[in-house]
């Protein structure tokens, strides 16, 4: 049986891609792009940038980052009794949608950062001083882009939910991808914090903790 031998080298410049076995991504540090190995069409670069450090621990073993898709998202009211003015100016806002391509243990549970990035409507700015050892540090893009499509519907329908029951009522989703943000996180031990927002979460939720602390660059 032919066995098909994927080359993890960025098919731009030739370097060396970073990322781990299960990846769904692999990411070139020098191009700041991803790429989709697996993909069956023609493969084109994924726009990845590195989200500047908001929240610093004072303390930290190592830092590293974890790649979350942005959407660029329009919600419709698709039916009369999705149509109330404290929604409709909630979804004139909602214009972004954030999943990440990690996963983690019982995200429902410890909070799931994409959500979380959504309602509040986080901006990310990027950091063109991250050196590109640091951008090696990149990886667990274990949820691919076709994975994200229930996540696309679900987050903002339970964003809407807090505000008004959703039941019997109709709303219309066009997500658009946009590109790979790449997310600081810092390793403090038995947690790890996440740069944006400060949040904390137990270090073993994040299956790929091993990974990150093997890598010696």
């Amino acid at each position: 049986m032919a066995v098909k031998v994927i080359s993890l080298k960025c098919p731009d410049c030739s370097s060396p891609l970073a990322g781990f076995e299960k990846d769904e991504i692999f990411f070139c540090p020098l191009c700041r792009t991803g790429w989709e190995p697996a993909a069956q069409q023609k493969k084109v670069p994924l726009k990845v940038s590195y989200a500047r450090a908001q929240k610093v621990p004072e303390k930290f073993e190592r830092s590293f980052y974890l790649p979350f898709y942005l959407y660029r998202l329009s919600v419709y009211a698709d039916s009369e009794s999705a149509s109330s003015p404290r929604v409709m100016e909630l979804l004139q806002r909602m214009t972004r949608v954030f999943v990440p391509a990690y996963r983690m243990i019982r995200e429902s549970y410890y909070g799931e950062l994409g959500l979380l990035y959504t309602e509040v409507g986080v901006v990310l700015e990027d950091d063109p001083d991250v050196s590109e050892q640091e951008r090696k540090r990149i990886g667990s893009a274990i949820r691919s882009r076709e994975e994200t499509a229930p996540y696309l519907y679900y987050y903002p329908l339970l964003i809407i939910d807090k505000r008004l029951d959703v039941t019997d009522s109709d709303y219309k989703m066009n997500p658009v991808f946009d590109q790979i943000w790449a997310v600081p996180f810092f390793d403090l031990g038995e947690f790890i914090q996440e740069g944006i927002l400060g949040k904390t979460f137990p270090s073993i939720i994040l299956d790929t903790i091993s990974d990150f602390r093997a890598v010696n660059y």
